[in-house]
């Protein structure tokens, strides 16, 4: 299978673990802006959950060593195991929940602001 094929396939199932991540943190809506605080929705989950396993398959993939430009001491077959493709659907999800954490982050700092003023002019 050719790189870029594979590379396809990773995206796609980091996009999948992107929108798992987002069913199960019951963030499944489209990208809105309430005040300062931006929510992706759950098409930033899945944009983030594709690059994310895509970053992580060419860190420490079997293609990590290979060369972009130039030449490798060895030819190295390129293959796509299982493993792999279930590792990218994994980053995926961690990938959606590291983007849900920090919009949650920023929505309950918020909150907390907003309930500290009302407590004050009390």
């Amino acid at each position: 299978m050719l790189i870029s094929g594979i590379a396809l396939l990773v995206l796609a199932c980091g996009g999948l673990g992107g929108l798992v991540n987002a069913l199960l943190a019951g963030d499944l809506h489209l990208p809105y802006r309430e005040e300062n605080i931006y929510s992706p929705g759950w098409i930033g989950n899945v944009v983030v959950g594709a690059v994310a396993a895509l970053v992580f398959w060419g860190l420490y993939g079997p293609m990590a060593k290979v060369a972009v430009i130039g030449t490798t001491a060895s030819n190295v077959p390129v293959a796509f195991t299982i493993a792999e493709l279930a590792g990218s659907v994994v980053t995926g999800i961690g990938g959606g929940r590291i983007l849900s954490s920090e919009v949650e982050k920023k929505a309950l700092a918020k909150m907390k602001n907003s309930l500290l003023n009302t407590l004050e002019e009390d």
